[in-house]
């Protein structure tokens, strides 16, 4: 009699991990349980603790995945040169992430509300992102490229922040808002934030008049 095929590891992760997305797009993370995740799937209950301690541990993973997407994205700016065709097509990249998973993105954030472990893991995820601006922005001070901010981790801070409420609450439910607006607001506001006082990326950049974006 032939052995049944066992399931490649990364692919039953991934098949787990896809059944956890499909349902924070449904309901509340306190609501989703290791039987209701896995009954989307066709592993048993058990191929769920060969690759995650328990529901917290799926959480941060779906969290840690969607970071690394949203990375992808920002490093259009972190590691560009040309600082308006950058932000524009980082701001571009993170609004394709949240139109395919803000709703997931949105029920992890509210999860942090009321769930230490997902809290922390979230926070440090945004924390991440602050760093990373904040480094950015003494990099292009070096260049002569933004001025003086006042307290830059409070600015990058401020910003980042604003960021993931914006993107969740215009992208994080159905229906949403119009992307190439998100785009255009988020664009508006960093340039207008970080290189206001840049003759040289005033110049170059364009800010769409929201009017007209939206129509």
């Amino acid at each position: 009699m032939a052995r049944r095929p066992k399931h490649d590891p990364r692919e039953s992760e991934r098949e787990i991990l896809d059944a956890a997305e499909q349902l924070l797009r449904e309901r509340p993370f306190r609501e989703i349980s290791v039987d209701a995740v896995m009954s989307r799937t066709g592993l048993k209950r058990p191929a769920f603790y060969a690759h995650f301690r328990d529901r917290h541990d799926l959480a941060l993973r779906v969290v840690e995945n969607a970071g690394r997407t949203l990375f992808e994205m920002t490093d259009r700016w972190l590691r560009g040169e040309d600082p308006a065709a950058d932000a524009r097509r980082a701001f571009e990249g993170l609004v394709e992430v949240y139109v395919e998973h803000g709703p997931v993105l949105r029920a992890l954030s509210d999860a942090a509300a009321s769930d230490e472990k997902v809290e922390r893991a979230y926070k440090a995820l945004v924390q991440r992102f602050i760093e990373a601006t904040v480094r950015h922005i003494r990099d292009e001070q070096v260049r002569g490229r933004i001025g003086e901010l006042g307290d830059v981790e409070q600015t990058a801070s401020a910003l980042i922040w604003m960021d993931e409420r914006y993107l969740s609450e215009a992208l994080g439910r159905v229906p949403h808002a119009d992307p190439q607006v998100v785009v255009d607001v988020l664009y508006n506001i960093w340039m207008s934030t970080l290189y206001s006082a840049d003759p040289a990326v005033a110049a170059h950049r364009r800010i769409p008049s929201l009017h007209t974006a939206g129509q």
